[in-house]
């Protein structure tokens, strides 16, 4: 991940400070000390993209015959899902200043 403030790059074993609700989570950057926060309908997405992946590939191999086409559809479209979901989720909202920024 990286911070939008200072613009490095954040590894989840760097982050001490942490506050979790549900699948919203909010933290501090251990470089400069903005609070920061992960998009949380992004985890959601990318949940329900892969429950969609793993239950279109269960109706291609367990259903009859004819099933396997909606079986791909719906893989399809759980892929591409949980694909976007991911990028968006990567991307770190930026929820106060740190310390010592300028106040414009």
């Amino acid at each position: 991940m990286k911070c939008p403030s200072c613009e490095q790059v954040i590894r989840p074993a760097q982050v001490t400070e942490r506050e979790s609700r549900g699948l919203d989570v909010h933290f501090r950057c251990p470089h400069c000390g903005a609070r920061l926060s992960v998009n949380g309908r992004a985890t959601r997405a990318k949940l329900m993209g892969f429950v969609l992946l793993l239950s279109g590939s269960g109706v291609m191999l367990w259903g009859p015959a004819p099933a396997w086409i909606f079986g791909v559809m719906v893989c399809l479209a759980g892929g591409v899902m949980a694909l976007v979901a991911r990028s968006r989720e990567m991307k770190l909202r930026w929820l106060d200043k740190p310390d010592g920024a300028d106040k414009n």
